[in-house]
């Protein structure tokens, strides 16, 4: 038999949301599913940068959004046109769901949680508490959280959202999230430790403080949630020994700060 497109019938009415599928993300024993974070160690950021690949694939090119619509339909719950053109697209031997269900595409199963818990889970395990200077970190630990927010907002609309969230990137928690935002700026100050040149004492490497300083303001928000002084951000980030001091004299200078009490928020 040669494979065809089903021809679904129009709708008059349809949702401009899709459904919650928050505590309906549920299959029988014999319906395949697939664990995105399988065969990866989450205390490796090289294998956390190919998860980050894998799910950005995911979002980019609609694979979320048309297993959500399979969901829908399974669950006889109502299809957004988006939903409506995704499943659109797919191949069917049958003209009848109940005798043809997808069970791949492109030879990948289901997800076996629903794509916001993929996300959340991610980005719990991309962020580094404390963060040392003078680590080794990959691309991801900087750029990771970024990337994956620009997806979420160019390709996260007509996906599903759990109960009280109202944007794609409101399934990470607002707290998480500042500590993520507040991780990309500590790139600056990446690298200080790891070898006898890279130290503040080290004139060429002061402007790290000023682009730092750059990037707080960038992000100003997360600094203010967070609640951010230089009492509290020396918890949040390990400097050498020897820079310590400096780092703080100079980002009390940077920002005319009088204590390790002052807000930064209130000085970007």
């Amino acid at each position: 038999m040669s494979r065809k497109k089903k021809q679904r019938p129009s709708r008059t009415v349809r949702p401009t949301k899709p459904a919650c599928l928050e505590g309906r993300w549920h299959f029988d024993p014999d319906v395949p599913t697939y664990d995105l974070f399988e065969h990866h160690d989450p205390d490796d950021q090289e294998d956390l940068g190919e998860v980050l690949d894998n799910l950005i694939f995911c979002i980019e090119k609609g694979y979320f959004l048309r297993w959500e619509a399979i969901v829908c339909e399974e669950l006889g719950l109502p299809l957004t046109v988006r939903q409506e053109e995704a499943l659109g697209e797919l191949l069917r031997f049958s003209e009848d769901p109940a005798d043809d269900r997808i069970l791949y595409i492109d030879e990948i199963p289901r997800p076996d949680v629903p794509w916001y818990e993929i996300v959340s889970k991610f980005a719990s395990l991309l962020l580094l508490e404390p963060y040392r200077t003078s680590d080794s970190h990959f691309e991801v630990t900087y750029d990771g959280w970024g990337t994956l927010v620009s997806a979420l907002e160019e390709h996260g609309d007509g996906l599903s959202l759990p109960r009280g969230v109202d944007r794609p990137v409101e399934v990470v928690p607002a707290e998480l999230r500042h500590k993520l935002w507040l991780q990309t700026c500590l790139d600056q100050l990446s690298g200080l430790g790891q070898e006898e040149e890279l130290t503040l004492r080290n004139e060429e490497q002061q402007d790290r403080i000023k682009w730092f300083i750059r990037d707080l303001t960038e992000h100003k928000e997360s600094v203010e949630c967070l609640d951010l002084t230089l009492e509290t951000l020396l918890k949040v980030v390990i400097l050498p020994t020897q820079d310590e001091s400096i780092f703080v004299e100079m980002m009390k200078k940077g920002l005319g700060l009088a204590s390790m009490q002052d807000k930064i928020a209130e000085r970007l």
